[in-house]
């Protein structure tokens, strides 16, 4: 027995339990839970925690009895028929419609949703109105009659399983007898799995898995390929996580408006999306809407429900394929690029807190179930939901987690829940050494976070690549590299730029130097530092316009005075070729008021353009959104803030109001590629 094992035992007693012994069971292809098969297996073995003869046959005749194969279903319903009573270990659940004026029962098992329950037994159960019970249920039919014009199924009598009494102050308490390494592999064996195959890197993602679960409206998404035991956690964990796969439609996830019932996002801590790669979804467009709006806000409005406010979460855990290193295949161009759209928008994506990079995990094999003493299914799942309500643990966070370059408010909100998550998890008694903190909370959610914002990168140019850091940053910070923006074309092909190949080497520009206005155009990046100088649009950009006769700028952001001016000082840098220069600008306008007065300044800059030889035509697009350059000689200039490149001057009398050069740049990246 491994210390940690002992530690359990003396200090938690009866609220832990030999992993191994669900195994040992048998309960052969029963759709059980392992933390109600737990609950049945610490009911017959008390406290010998071993298996023998008496307590197998024990649990065989229980199984038996109360929880038959899913093929015996339609025997038990002819048994009910027959008006035979029966007993059945259920996840049974009551929903409320206050259009008939009536409560339901939910049996899963006999696939029935419209059965009876009576008052007295929701009212000592109330959880069957939130996230479901499991117990065991008497049940009996009432046939046809004259005040029942249809048959149905009632519940006599109801007796849920018992949990041992939880004291999270004591569980808090305790965890200062265990060393940082101990409690790490109580946590992981409690979770089902085999913490001597994980290393330690691995165990602290395993534990990330539990981040929905204690940090309320913590949402994961988990790419990784088939046979990591990604949903294996969610089912089998807690009786406070729903799993769903398939279609998902708002009724399921939100409200139901037709029977006016809350839907899972509602009722559970955590939602899960499992194969979230194929999962489908209504052609509305409605679900995206409702996702977006309660990620930003906990809250949303569906039909007659007005304004509902949850705490739960969402995990999306998707299968992907990975090349021979292991490695997502799709890693380079985005790992969304294959999800379905309503998972592909950004402003969707933006809203995860954390992405966990599920194919570091290797595959399970019969070795990797846990053979250790860890916490019971029921009583971890419970210890899990009672700690997502103290909010002393982001408070302690904020008053001590320090972080560099993460500014971004999203950014920022995130580190912190996932900090607090593990906090929770890995220090409940809220005393870890400052490195600890950063090691086991801190520098994990911050990866987490990291990686959502990398592959916002990948596939939006409007997010520009960033480095996080923590106040003492491990090895992932320090060997981040910086990714970079893909065009993807309709054949699937990716229209490579160039990639800087870490933060060291993101210095001011990729070019050979940017500052020679007769040099060589090729395809390359151009990364501008904020504060930097020496840029102005002339050395920027003629080296790549100089030869063409027909150039087209999109940049929506064309509309206020001092853009106005931005545009000027680009038509400057022209030099019509033998005959005339044809430049189109296509942009936005705010208000009507507005598309006025740009229209009458841009018909006086037509009429003067002219003169020097350059045809300007202009056009509105509401619809627009990227910001490039493109040109008759075969060149496109993608950038990042469009003309918008200079901070505003810091006196209105200074160098650099007639010289670009002199101005300091903001944050930007320019993207130069040769079409064809």
């Amino acid at each position: 027995m491994e210390k940690f094992e002992s530690l359990s035992l003396d200090y938690f007693g009866e609220i832990v339990i030999k992993k191994s012994l669900i195994h040992e069971a048998g309960f052969g292809s029963r759709a059980i839970p392992t933390y109600v098969g737990e609950w049945i297996i610490s009911n017959f073995v008390k406290d010998k925690q071993e298996l023998n003869k008496t307590s197998r046959e024990k649990i065989a005749n229980f199984i038996s009895a109360y929880a038959p194969a899913k093929g015996e279903k339609e025997n038990l319903k002819n048994r009910l028929f027959e008006q035979d009573e029966i007993k059945l270990l259920d996840n049974f659940s009551v929903y409320v419609n206050l259009v008939k004026g009536d409560r339901f029962l939910n049996i899963p098992f006999l696939d029935e949703s419209s059965a009876f329950v009576s008052p007295q037994i929701v009212e000592t159960n109330e959880m069957l109105l939130s996230s479901g019970l499991w117990g065991v249920g008497t049940l009996f039919y009432i046939p046809p009659g004259d005040e029942n014009p249809k048959g149905q199924i009632w519940m006599k009598e109801f007796k849920p399983f018992q949990l041992a009494n939880v004291d999270i102050s004591y569980f808090c308490e305790t965890r200062s007898q265990f060393s940082t390494d101990e409690w790490i592999e109580l946590i992981v064996s409690s979770m089902g799995f085999n913490h001597n195959l994980y290393s330690d890197r691995q165990k602290i993602l395993l534990i990330s898995r539990l981040l929905p679960m204690v940090e309320p409206r913590y949402n994961l998404v988990e790419p990784a390929p088939k046979g990591t035991g990604k949903s294996f956690v969610f089912d089998n964990m807690s009786r406070y996580v729903a799993v769903r796969s398939g279609s998902i439609s708002p009724a399921v996830l939100f409200f139901n408006d037709t029977r006016k019932t809350p839907g899972l996002i509602t009722r559970y801590d955590c939602v899960v999306i499992d194969e979230a790669q194929k999962v489908k979804t209504d052609s509305s467009g409605e679900l995206t809407a409702l996702l977006k709006s309660y990620l930003e806000s906990g809250k949303f409005g569906r039909g007659s429900a007005g304004s509902i406010t949850s705490e739960g979460g969402i995990a999306l855990l998707a299968n992907i394929d990975i090349d021979e290193n292991r490695l997502p295949v799709n890693n380079e161009i985005g790992l969304f690029r294959t999800f379905p759209n309503f998972l592909r928008e950004t402003a969707f994506i933006d809203r995860l807190q954390g992405l966990l990079p599920g194919w570091e995990l290797p595959r399970i094999t019969k070795n990797t179930p846990s053979n250790s003493y860890g916490f019971k299914g029921d009583i971890f799942g419970e210890i899990l939901h009672s700690l997502r309500s103290d909010v002393s643990f982001r408070d302690y966070v904020k008053t001590n987690m320090e972080l560099d370059q993460c500014d971004d408010m999203r950014d920022n909100k995130s580190i912190e829940a996932g900090t607090s998550g593990l906090l929770k998890i890995i220090f409940p008694n809220k005393n870890p050494k400052e490195e600890e903190f950063y090691k086991y909370c801190v520098n994990p959610a911050l990866e987490l976070r990291q990686r959502v914002r990398d592959e916002l990168c990948k596939i939006d140019r409007e997010y520009f690549p960033k480095n996080l850091k923590s106040k003492y940053p491990d090895s992932f910070q320090v060997n981040h590299i910086l990714p970079i923006y893909y065009d993807i074309d309709t054949d699937g092909k990716k229209n490579t730029l160039a990639i800087p190949k870490s933060e060291k080497d993101s210095v001011d520009v990729f070019i050979d130097d940017p500052l020679k206005v007769n040099r060589k155009p090729k395809d390359t990046v151009l990364r501008i530092k904020e504060g930097a100088k020496g840029y102005s649009y002339k050395n920027l950009f003629y080296p790549y316009l100089k030869e063409a006769k027909n150039i087209k700028l999109i940049d929506p952001y064309i509309r206020n005075e001092y853009q106005i001016k931005n545009f000027i000082a680009f038509c400057e840098i022209l030099t019509p070729p033998e005959g005339n220069i044809s430049i189109s600008l296509s942009t936005k306008f705010g208000d009507k008021y507005q598309k006025e007065d740009l229209e009458q300044k841009f018909k006086e800059l037509q009429k003067d353009l002219l003169v020097h030889g350059i045809m300007f035509s202009y056009s509105f697009d509401d619809s627009a959104h990227d910001r490039y350059i493109e040109s008759d000689n075969g060149w496109r200039i993608s950038l990042g803030r469009g003309l918008d490149i200079f901070q505003k001057p810091e006196s209105n009398y200074g160098l650099g109001e007639f010289d670009q050069k002199k101005r300091k740049c903001r944050r930007t990246d320019i993207n130069y590629r040769r079409m064809g």
